[in-house]
């Protein structure tokens, strides 16, 4: 029997998705009880999940979103062992999506020049800009790592009990409004 409760608990669900115990470990720098983190890799989906303290942290980087309903699934069923094993639910969840958006045959510049008062900041090849609302942000900047590529992120706050694939559906229609905003071609 492993000791430790959140492995106990996490073991069964993340071994049906090739999870196994090389792929637990615990940070190595911390200096103090507050900077422990349990990493749990998911190599199959290139994704990792960090336990810590006062928080729980999904990331899925460059995810297959053919495969996303698994993923969410996974993280579903992480977090309800979770929450089993502490004996509470957080107050709130806080989720993050970033992504870049190439150009394409779009001018990015342009794009974004159509979203602020441009005789008010003066003549610019990109214009960044952001809003904020009291369940979220959302920042459009431009990409230092693609060219002509404008860089996107969105976080929303969300109710303690919501299940990550409401949070995923919410995500992907902020998505889509961005992309809209943006004036790229094609999308759905």
């Amino acid at each position: 029997v492993l000791p430790n409760p959140f492995l106990s608990a996490l073991i069964p669900p993340l071994r049906a998705m090739g999870v196994d115990l090389v792929d637990f470990s615990f940070n190595n720098n911390a200096t103090n009880l507050g900077e422990i983190v349990l990493n749990i890799a998911i190599r199959k989906w290139n994704a990792v999940i960090r336990i810590a303290l006062d928080s729980v942290t999904f990331i899925a980087a460059n995810p297959n979103w053919q495969e996303a309903s698994q993923l969410v699934e996974l993280f579903d069923v992480v977090s309800r062992q979770i929450r089993d094993v502490v004996g509470v639910a957080p107050l709130s969840q806080e989720s993050t999506l970033s992504f870049h958006v190439t150009p394409g045959t779009m001018d990015n510049g342009k794009a974004t020049a159509s979203l602020v008062r441009e005789d008010a900041l003066g003549d610019g090849v990109f214009y960044g800009l952001s809003r904020y609302r009291p369940d979220g942000v959302l920042t459009i900047d431009k990409s230092v790592r693609y060219e002509g590529a404008a860089f996107v992120r969105l976080q929303r706050t969300f109710p303690g009990d919501a299940l990550l694939a409401d949070v995923a559906m919410q995500l992907y229609q902020d998505e889509i409004a961005v992309l809209h905003l943006l004036g790229v071609p094609d999308v759905p």
